[in-house]
């Protein structure tokens, strides 16, 4: 379910979870050594429920002993666009649009950012 639909707080991989391929993705990210070492990551999140998504960030490990939180060099999470979390994200960190890799689970997200 998305956080919008929850009642309550969610725990995690209890009443939301992480997609398979974003765990083991996660999981390489989380590496000390390989390919992606030095990567940096970010989450930019359109939701309403800005606390319990944050939250949730803590929570999930990307790899024992590492929370996706540990991984995050920045959040942008607050409703409204997802060019605005992209363009904090640009400024902020000064990596251009060029070098970012967005996955999204939203269509109207993903048409946005095209």
């Amino acid at each position: 379910p998305e956080l919008y639909q929850l009642r309550r707080a969610p725990k995690a991989g209890k009443d939301i979870w992480l997609f398979e391929a974003a765990r083991g993705a996660l999981l390489e990210l989380a590496a000390e050594t390989g390919k992606w070492e030095g990567t940096r990551v970010a989450v930019a999140s359109r939701t309403n429920q800005v606390e319990w998504a944050k939250s949730l960030l803590s929570r999930f490990e990307a790899a024992p002993g590492v929370t996706i939180q540990d991984l995050v060099v920045q959040a942008e999470i607050f409703p409204g666009s997802k060019r605005k979390h992209f363009q904090n994200l640009k400024r902020d960190t000064g990596v251009p649009f060029s070098e970012m890799i967005f996955f999204d689970d939203s269509t109207m997200n993903t048409r946005e950012m095209e």
